[in-house]
C-alpha cells in the first residue's frame, strides 16, 4: 500500500519541483541586471501574467469584410459618454451619424454648405497649393448645381483598409445622399479567390474558372492591370454577374453598365446579357494591344449584367462600372490587399493614364501606408517612393485632383502595452511632404484618429473600434473614419464655395524625428496634435468604345 501511495505522489513531487524551479528562475530575472529584460511582468504593464490568457482573443482582421462582422453604434447617454472618455469627443461624435440632407434648392439659389453639416471634426484636408482639390470641387459644384449629366467621380486606391469597402462605402453613401446617387461605380469583373468585397452591389462568379493578374504582384509583363489594378482573364466556362443592390437607400438603380476589357490581336469573344434580355457578342480582337469599353444603356432601375466567355482567344476584363445618368457622385473603392504605394509603379504609365481618362475620374485618392509601417526605411525613402507614385498616377494633369490619405495608426503590443510603430510618424511626414511638393492635397487620418497610440485607445473602447491585430479597424471604427473624411471634404468644399484660401499644412514639411514611445500622456484622447475644429459623362472614343442601343 505504501508503495502504491508513493507512486501516486511521485507526479505531484515532480510538478512541485517544476513550479519551484520556474518561480526561482522568474525571481532571478528581477535580481540579476543582465537578464532583467526577461522579467515576466513589470509594474507599468497593463495585464497581469496568466490573467491575459483568459481575456477574449482579439478579432480576426477584417480583410475585405471577412472577420470583425459586428457593427455597433453608440447611442445617446452613458454609451456615448464612455466612448468619448475613451477616444475623445470628436471621434465618438462620428459613430452612427447620418449626413444632414439639405432641402431642395431652386435653380437660381446660391450653393451653400451649412457648417452644421461638417461639425465634429478636428482635422481638415490640407491643400496649401490650392491645386490638389480644385478640379474636384469645380466638378462637384456642377453636380451640386444640378447640371444635366454632371457626375463627380472619385477613385480611392488603398490597401486592405480600403479593400473592405467600409471607409469608402460610408463616404459613398454620405456623398450620394447629399449630392445625388449616380450609381455604385467600378467593381472587378471577377475576384477569383482574392479577398475582395463591395457594399451596395451584388457580385458573383465561378472563381475557379478565372485567372487573375494583380498589380501588387507584378504579374503582367505589359503592366496592363486595368483601372482597378486586377486583370481578370476568363477561361472556358467563365461567368460573372454584377447587379444593383437589393437593400438600402443607395445603389438600387442603374441606367448604364460599362465593361472595361483588354483589346489584343489574339483576342477572343465574350457575351453580355442584361437581366433576361438576349445576349450580345463582343469581340476583343484588335490590331494592337489596347483598352476597350463596351457600354449598355438601360432604363433607370434595378438591373444585373452577366458576362460569359464565348470562344476564340483570351478575354481579359478590367472591371464593370454600374452608373446612372446623374447628376450625382460616384465613389470607386479600389482596395488592393497587401499593397504598398510603390506597387502602383507596376502600372504601365500610358495604360493607367488612359484608364483614368476613360473612367472620367475627377479625384484620385491614394490611401496607403499600413503595410509600409513594417518596413525598416527612412522618411526620405518613403518620400521618394510617394513622389514617384504621385507622378505616375497624376502625370501632371491639372484636371485630375489628387489627395494623399494617411494610414490608420499601426501598433504592436510590447510588454503588454499597445504602442504606435515608430515608422508611422515618418510615413505621415513623408506623405505630407510628397503631397505638397506634387501639388496634391493631404488628409491626416492618423491625427484624425487621435495620433500617437490611437490604436490602443480604439481597441479598448466600447464598442471596440480596432481589431486585435492593431493594424485594422472594426466596422464601427471604419465608419467613424469614413464620416470624418466625408465631413472634411464638405468643409473643404464650403471653403471653395466661399473662395477662402486653401488650408495649409500645420507644420514644417521637412524631415521629422520619430515620436518617443514612453509618453504616457498620449493615453489622453485629446493630447494628440490636430488642426483647429471647423464650425460630365465618360469621354467617348470611337476607337475603343462600343455602345449598345438603349434598352
Amino acid at each position: 500500500m505504501n508503495q502504491a501511495r508513493q507512486e501516486r505522489l511521485t507526479p505531484l513531487r515532480h510538478l512541485f519541483t517544476v513550479v519551484v524551479f520556474m518561480l526561482a528562475a522568474c525571481m532571478l530575472t528581477y535580481l540579476i541586471p543582465p537578464i532583467q529584460s526577461l522579467r515576466p511582468w513589470i509594474p507599468s504593464e497593463e495585464d497581469v501574467p496568466i490573467v491575459r490568457l483568459f481575456k477574449r482573443w482579439g478579432e480576426i482582421p477584417a480583410f475585405a469584410g471577412h472577420g470583425g462582422s459586428y457593427r455597433a453604434t453608440a447611442g445617446e447617454g452613458s454609451g456615448t459618454k464612455r466612448l468619448a472618455e475613451a477616444v475623445g469627443e470628436t471621434v465618438a461624435a462620428n459613430l452612427g451619424t447620418k449626413p444632414i440632407i439639405a432641402p431642395p434648392r431652386a435653380a437660381e439659389e446660391e450653393i451653400t454648405i451649412d457648417p452644421a453639416e461638417y461639425s465634429g471634426i478636428s482635422v481638415q484636408i490640407e491643400d496649401p497649393t490650392g491645386r490638389g482639390m480644385r478640379a474636384f470641387y469645380e466638378t462637384l459644384e456642377r453636380t451640386a448645381r444640378g447640371d444635366e449629366g454632371a457626375i463627380t467621380r472619385v477613385a480611392h486606391y488603398g490597401d486592405s483598409s480600403i479593400a473592405t469597402d467600409l471607409i469608402t462605402s460610408t463616404v459613398r453613401q454620405n456623398l450620394q445622399a447629399r449630392f445625388g446617387d449616380a450609381g455604385h461605380g467600378f467593381v472587378l469583373a471577377a475576384k477569383g479567390f482574392i479577398p475582395y468585397k463591395h457594399r451596395g452591389v451584388v457580385q458573383s462568379s465561378n472563381p475557379e474558372a478565372w485567372e487573375l493578374r494583380e498589380v501588387v504582384r507584378r504579374q503582367d509583363r505589359h503592366g496592363r492591370y486595368g483601372y482597378g489594378g486586377v486583370q481578370s482573364t476568363a477561361m472556358r466556362g467563365s461567368w460573372a454577374r454584377i447587379g444593383t443592390a437589393r437593400r438600402g437607400e443607395i445603389g438600387r438603380k442603374a441606367s448604364r453598365f460599362d465593361v472595361f476589357f483588354e483589346q489584343q490581336p489574339r483576342g477572343g469573344k465574350f457575351s453580355v446579357r442584361v437581366d433576361r434580355e438576349d445576349r450580345e457578342i463582343v469581340s476583343t480582337k484588335a490590331d494592337v494591344l489596347g483598352d476597350g469599353v463596351f457600354s449598355i444603356e438601360v432604363p433607370d432601375g434595378p438591373h444585373s449584367i452577366e458576362l460569359r466567355y464565348q470562344r476564340g482567344g483570351p478575354v481579359s476584363f478590367y472591371g464593370v462600372v454600374v452608373e446612372r445618368d446623374g447628376p450625382g457622385v460616384v465613389y470607386d473603392s479600389l482596395g488592393l490587399v497587401g499593397a504598398r504605394a510603390n506597387r502602383l509603379l507596376n502600372f504601365d504609365e500610358t495604360h493607367i493614364r488612359r484608364q483614368l481618362e476613360q473612367r472620367g475620374t475627377n479625384l484620385i485618392v491614394l490611401g496607403f501606408g499600413g503595410n509600409e509601417a513594417s518596413d525598416d526605411r527612412t522618411e526620405q525613402m518613403f518620400y521618394e517612393d510617394y513622389m514617384k507614385v504621385l507622378r505616375r498616377m497624376r502625370q501632371g494633369r491639372e484636371d485630375l485632383a489628387c489627395l494623399v490619405f494617411a494610414p490608420l495608426d499601426q501598433a504592436r503590443r510590447t510588454r503588454g502595452r499597445i504602442r504606435t510603430l515608430a515608422t508611422i510618424p515618418l510615413i505621415v511626414a513623408a506623405q505630407r511632404r510628397a503631397a505638397t511638393d506634387s501639388g496634391c492635397a493631404f488628409y491626416d487620418t492618423w491625427q484624425a484618429m487621435g495620433g500617437e497610440d490611437a490604436m490602443r485607445r480604439w481597441y479598448k473602447a466600447r464598442p471596440r473600434l480596432a481589431m486585435g491585430d492593431f493594424r485594422h479597424a472594426t466596422p464601427a471604427g471604419y465608419e467613424i473614419i469614413g464620416n470624418m473624411f466625408y465631413k472634411a471634404i464638405l468643409a473643404g468644399f464650403a471653403r471653395y464655395l466661399s473662395r477662402e484660401p486653401s488650408t495649409a499644412a500645420p507644420a514644417s514639411t521637412g524631415p521629422s524625428t520619430p515620436i518617443a514611445e514612453s509618453a504616457d500622456a498620449s493615453d489622453s484622447p485629446d493630447s494628440a496634435g490636430s488642426t483647429d475644429s471647423l464650425d460630365g459623362g465618360i469621354p467617348s472614343s470611337s476607337a475603343d468604345s462600343n455602345t449598345s442601343p438603349k434598352r
